[in-house]
């Protein structure tokens, strides 16, 4: 028999849901990709982080993200390769910006157009992309799933419970980014990105090396 109540169930899956709609790098990734790359890479982008959901799940009832949250060398290191994978990932789409300045949008009109650019890009590259990001990407699920699980879960969990858990969670997230992806592969969406990449490409470039800054553990470093 279960020892996770309905209520707690409704309560922390509610809390979940509410995290991972909110905008933030995942959110942002999985509408860069969509936008550029077309809508299978934007799905392939969500399916990704959907997955990488699993590790801080099934991370959190082993204990390992309770020790790292508790350990502030761990954490520092945890959010400084945060911060530079974030960073880095908005510097190389301003770099791309820039070395496709001089190029000609495509005037293809399938949906599945990888507008502006032509070069293939691997599924498996997008996938690994959303993984990324929200493990890597993303050093403050520490504190969020340390708290939801420590907040709402009893130690005495089954193995099938935390199974079932992580695999709902695997699903809630799987299925958010990818409804992101279908609506930012509506037409409407494509031609406004075909029109305006450029600007575009600069504000999420630029997000992604804010937030990668805000990651970094400024008093640490010069203390």
């Amino acid at each position: 028999m279960g020892v996770v109540t309905a209520s707690t169930w409704l309560t922390l899956l509610t809390t979940f849901t509410l995290a991972v709609i909110s905008p933030g790098p995942d959110f942002l990734a999985t509408l860069r990709m969509t936008l550029s790359r077309g809508r299978s890479r934007g799905i392939a982008t969500g399916i990704g982080i959907g997955t990488g959901t699993s590790l801080w799940t099934v991370g959190t009832m082993a204990g390992v993200v309770a020790l790292i949250s508790r350990s502030e060398t761990a954490f520092f290191a945890v959010r400084l390769v945060g911060a530079v994978f974030l960073a880095g990932y908005g510097i190389r789409i301003l770099a791309s910006l820039m070395r496709a300045r001089n190029d000609v949008p495509s005037e293809s009109t399938n949906e599945e157009r990888p507008a502006p650019s032509s070069e293939p890009y691997p599924a498996w590259k997008a996938f690994r992309l959303g993984f990324l990001t929200t493990t890597v990407g993303n050093p403050k699920a520490v504190i969020f799933f340390t708290t939801l699980f420590a907040s709402m879960l009893p130690p005495s969990i089954t193995f099938l419970e935390g199974g079932a858990l992580t695999l709902v969670m695997v699903a809630i997230s799987s299925c958010w980014f990818t409804a992101v992806a279908l609506a930012a592969s509506m037409p409407a969406f494509v031609r406004g990105y075909e029109r305006l990449h450029k600007p575009i490409d600069a504000a999420l470039g630029g997000l992604f090396v804010v937030l990668g800054a805000a990651l970094i553990p400024w008093g640490t470093l010069f203390t």
